[in-house]
């Protein structure tokens, strides 16, 4: 309702996109020169009038994905210049020794980017773009699938707003998704077992050119870097359950003193870190999975809305302005339910694989290393001596836009293969010498070869 206890009604715009944040300013920067007006609905006040952040994470990262969505919209070169390249992760271990792991074998850096700032310039982008509108104060409170429309709620009261088609590009918590769960879709909506505190760390103790991160097992920490010099850290700790975790914190033990026995160098660097822990909000991290992204021709969902995963191998975002690029190429190669149809069936198995990799990532870094197994060990000899059969998962999720999916797929391959290779040829083939080892390796030739005839000895 109006001011005056009336319904009113707004224009029609081709597209009314729910929610402005990253995705959202992407999606309707794809969209609106193809099909026309794009309407951005976004509850929150405009970003760039507001002091701070939103709570959201301080960094983000850029990938291959994530800067193939820029560069399609012209605005990679802006986004470049305030970005900090990192070609490598060092691990700062409990036993004081360091470890360096390149992110690709070839020098490819990953690109560090406040959130906040590359925000700022995809929404200046947007409103530069004819027939792209953005509203802030919108709160969407209902979609209507089938006529298809929105109702808002904003200063003014309530109003319903028609178009041809809605994206929701809302969060984890999406009230588009809402409507789709109505129509029988299932989502899974649930709190990882970690929680995060952003922490600030000052500039002139630590490389500003890497990511740095403290494994312990039980917790981790990670930083960074910034264009000033300083790094954006990220406590990362149990929810619940006994010390360390945020549960015992809440149960009276000092946070600060189980920070400080756990990561002893950092309370050297971070000099007011007993301040941070007590001010700095604890947030939860929030995994999203859902059955259904699309209805016919007029609805479809995009980014954390329907694939909210967890942030250890820096992809979510990635994957959202790779949902917004094979949207408009579903919809360009055939348009209505059909092209919604084939975005939904070419994104969600990739989703899922990427969503489960992540996951996995966490604990990947958050352990210190161990003394590796044969099948770690063998799978390492065999990416070395075949580099262009046997990428590195990070390497191809990061540097390539490979489908997720395929890329776990073939890593699950090559597990199997390990465990092949072991079991026809012992754990001595760990140490064999190469040229043994490329002989006992049967060539791709055809997904039904065995290994009964290696064509070793």
């Amino acid at each position: 309702m109006n001011g005056n206890g009336t319904d009113r009604t707004d224009g029609n715009p081709e597209t009314v996109i729910v929610g402005a944040g990253l995705v959202g300013a992407v999606t309707a920067l794809y969209l609106a020169p193809r099909y026309g007006p794009v309407t951005l609905l976004e509850k929150r006040a405009d970003p760039r009038r507001e002091p701070g952040g939103q709570g959201r994470s301080l960094v983000v990262m850029l990938s291959a994905r994530g800067w193939r969505a820029l560069s399609d919209l012209g605005v990679a070169d802006d986004v470049r210049r305030i970005c900090v390249p990192l070609h490598a992760r060092c691990g700062h271990l409990p036993d004081g020794r360091t470890r360096m792991t390149p992110y690709g074998r070839d020098g490819q850096p990953i690109w560090a980017v406040e959130r906040r700032r590359l925000h700022h310039i995809l929404l200046d982008a947007a409103e530069a773009t004819p027939g792209v509108r953005i509203r802030f104060g919108q709160r969407v409170r209902s979609v209507d699938l089938d006529e298809p429309a929105v109702l808002v709620e904003d200063r003014h009261g309530t109003h319903r707003l028609t178009c041809r088609r809605i994206l929701g590009c809302d969060g984890a918590h999406s009230a588009a998704r809402a409507a789709l769960e109505a129509r029988g879709a299932r989502a899974e909506v649930r709190t990882l077992d970690l929680a995060y505190q952003e922490i600030d760390v000052p500039a002139g103790r630590l490389d500003p050119t890497i990511t740095h991160f403290w494994p312990t097992g039980k917790a981790m920490f990670a930083a960074h870097p910034l264009p000033s010099g300083k790094l954006s850290g990220s406590l990362f700790m149990r929810l619940d359950g006994p010390a360390p975790s945020y549960a015992a914190a809440r149960g009276g033990q000092d946070l600060p003193e189980m920070f400080a026995a756990l990561f002893p160098e950092l309370t050297g660097i971070i000099p007011d870190i007993a301040e941070q822990l007590a001010a700095k909000a604890v947030s939860t991290l929030t995994a999203v999975r859902c059955d259904r992204w699309v209805w016919r021709d007029t609805f479809a969902l995009l980014g954390d809305s329907c694939h909210a995963m967890a942030p250890f191998m820096g992809h979510g975002m990635n994957c959202g302005f790779e949902d917004a690029r094979v949207l408009v190429d579903c919809l360009d190669a055939a348009d209505g339910a059909a092209g919604l149809a084939a975005y939904e069936k070419s994104r969600t198995e990739d989703a899922d694989a990427i969503s489960l990799l992540s996951y996995r990532h966490y604990f990947t870094m958050a352990n210190p290393p161990r003394e590796q197994t044969a099948e770690e060990v063998l799978r390492g000899r065999l990416t070395a001596l075949f580099p262009d059969r046997f990428v590195p998962l990070y390497e191809r999720c990061a540097f390539t836009e490979e489908s997720y999916a395929s890329i776990l797929r073939d890593d699950q391959r090559l597990d199997r293969l390990v465990a092949d290779l072991l079991a026809w040829h012992g754990t001595e083939l760990v140490s064999a010498p190469d040229d043994r080892l490329r002989a006992c390796t049967p060539s791709p030739i055809s997904t039904t070869a065995t290994l009964e005839d290696p064509g070793c000895s």
